[in-house]
């Protein structure tokens, strides 16, 4: 995703157009407050502990006026919601108490625990904080994924570092409610109509066969809610790693969070590992909070990848050429979601499963999001978070782990997290696993709190 393409340009809308929940957002939107699974995007930086932390206030003003000042607006009766433009959707403070040496993961994650609030505030909140020896300047970004995933987040970054204006939306009058119900019920329909004339033909065969699975009445109690690792790898080291098995930074990033779920007992050599790659599709002048597609491509657990990525890099191509049939089908079921009812979506959300093994390639990362404007180069973690208070839901949705890649002017950020509470329950656990897997391709970095 080259987010620096998409800056530069101001979303315009008319003064009476309505900006209403797409979809994709909708589907954000049940998974929090229907199911109870809401996810929230983070970015930490860790700034050189020279940087002013009152530098940031003047970001975070922008922030509140720009594409992340909305909220989710309904109205009774049939219809999409819409989004309520007004500052109260974000918040930001500078933490009077400094992060003792050493706790600067933990400080992040409990960032990423913090309450947000999709209707009435805050949906995003950005946090900055001294260490305790005055080296490091630490700040956390969360968002809701209703209000934006990783490429509008990072965009609305992006703006507000260039201080683009952004124009909101207005409310909806009685009017414009009645004529989006009947369009949202009329385009469910004439979709849920092609989607079972579809279904008459079976659905293609996939090749994915995995062995583990979760064991359903396992006690996770005492389990970590998506723990995360994140790993700065040198640039040099990790695209040598790449080429030199005839690979990309792409396949190799694919190829290594097959070798995490491998090791920690989820798959097993002989495997077909669908591996979920998340495509964005903004453009420029885009206003969708979520505006990204899924590919798959499907990865064979076997030895010889880690001479030869060819296979799996052959496997990433297949499934980018595959991408615009899958996400047809996929953006048709969520079009009829959203005209379900609360009741209706619980039932057909009963055997909904997260993915076993997402593989989310940011690119690179342009200089102003990792300087926030400050000019200094912040060391990055970039990461989702499934904020369930119980890791029972995540065990039951029988997820595996989930990672992120970004490209940096020196580091390649490597970050996964872990979905599944019975096979890797923590962080201690998932860094293991994440360590051993990178010496196995002769690679080696920091935590990103170190």
């Amino acid at each position: 995703m080259n987010f620096g393409s998409l800056v530069g340009h101001s979303p315009g809308v008319s003064e009476s157009a309505v900006d209403r929940l797409t979809a994709d957002d909708d589907l954000f939107v049940r998974m929090d407050v229907i199911l109870g699974l809401p996810v929230v995007n983070q970015t930490l930086w860790r700034f050189p502990g020279t940087v002013d932390v009152d530098a940031f206030a003047s970001l975070a003003d922008k922030l509140r006026r720009g594409r992340l000042s909305r909220l989710v607006a309904t109205h009774r009766g049939p219809g999409r919601a819409h989004w309520r433009y007004t500052p109260d959707a974000g918040h930001f403070s500078v933490q009077t108490e400094p992060v003792p040496v050493g706790e600067e993961e933990r400080w992040g994650r409990a960032q990423a625990d913090a309450d947000l609030d999709i209707e009435n505030g805050p949906a995003w909140r950005l946090v900055v904080a001294r260490t305790a020896d005055d080296a490091a300047v630490l700040v956390s970004l969360v968002i809701s994924h209703v209000i934006a995933d990783g490429g509008t987040g990072a965009v609305a970054v992006l703006e507000a570092v260039h201080g683009l204006d952004y124009t909101p939306g207005t409310a909806p009058g009685p009017v414009s409610n009645v004529v989006d119900a009947a369009d949202l019920l009329w385009t469910a329909g004439k979709t849920a109509i092609r989607m079972a004339r579809a279904s008459r033909s079976g659905p293609p065969a996939s090749p994915a066969r995995v062995t583990g699975r979760p064991a359903p009445d396992t006690d996770v109690a005492a389990a970590e809610i998506a723990p995360n690792v994140t790993i700065l790898i040198p640039v040099a080291d990790f695209r040598s790693a790449a080429e030199s098995r005839g690979g990309t930074d792409n396949s190799l990033f694919a190829a290594l969070m097959v070798g995490v779920l491998e090791r920690c007992g989820r798959v097993s050599p002989g495997d077909i590992v669908p591996v979920s790659l998340p495509v964005s599709s903004r453009t420029p002048d885009d206003r969708r909070a979520n505006a990204t597609s899924g590919a798959t491509a499907f990865v064979a657990v076997s030895a010889d990848r880690y001479e030869d990525l060819s296979a799996v890099r052959s496997a990433c191509k297949d499934a980018y050429n595959r991408l615009a049939a899958n996400s047809g089908k996929v953006a048709q079921r969520a079009v009829v979601l959203q005209a379900l009812n609360a009741s209706l979506t619980r039932r057909l959300a009963a055997n909904v499963t997260t993915p076993l093994c997402l593989a989310s390639n940011v690119g690179p990362v342009p200089a102003e999001f990792a300087t926030l404007g400050t000019g200094e180069p912040a060391a990055l973690s970039i990461r989702a978070v499934t904020a369930t208070d119980d890791p029972r839901n995540l065990r039951d949705r029988k997820g595996g782990i989930s990672g992120w890649l970004a490209l940096g002017a020196d580091d390649v950020m490597f970050s996964v997290s872990s979905l599944d509470p019975v096979r890797i329950p923590d962080a201690a656990t998932l860094r293991d696993l994440v360590t051993a897997e990178l010496e196995a391709w002769g690679l080696h970095g920091n935590d990103w709190g170190a």
